[in-house]
């Protein structure tokens, strides 16, 4: 976990935001299981609303929070861990999933 967290402490985000911790819990969720398409809203937010006692829509909020400042405060960042330059901001999805792959390619091992 201390590189996932790394990674999202260089995308400009710290432990100031409750996101924080859900999209590192996300992140791990998705690179346990990659043999499936991670289905945020019924296999991410649930477990992760039960593990933090919270809702699953507190954690889609706080998740996209985060999303925000990454795209807000370190979009070049952003663009190299997608591989390519992004025309939108990303979707929660797609941000877990990049971080996961990104992660899983470069620095898990």
């Amino acid at each position: 976990m201390r590189k996932v967290y790394h990674l999202i402490r260089r995308m400009g985000v710290t432990s100031k935001y409750k996101g924080y911790y859900f999209l590192a819990d996300a992140i791990k969720m998705s690179m346990e299981s990659p043999e499936y398409p991670l289905r945020i809203t019924k296999d991410v937010y649930p477990p992760l609303a039960r593990k933090y006692k919270s809702t699953p829509n507190n954690i889609e909020h706080d998740i996209r929070t985060v999303v925000n400042v990454c795209w807000s405060s370190n979009k070049d960042q952003l663009d190299r861990i997608a591989g390519y330059t992004l025309s939108y901001k990303p979707t929660n999805s797609e941000f877990v999933d990049m971080l996961a792959y990104y992660l899983s390619e470069n620095e898990w091992k």
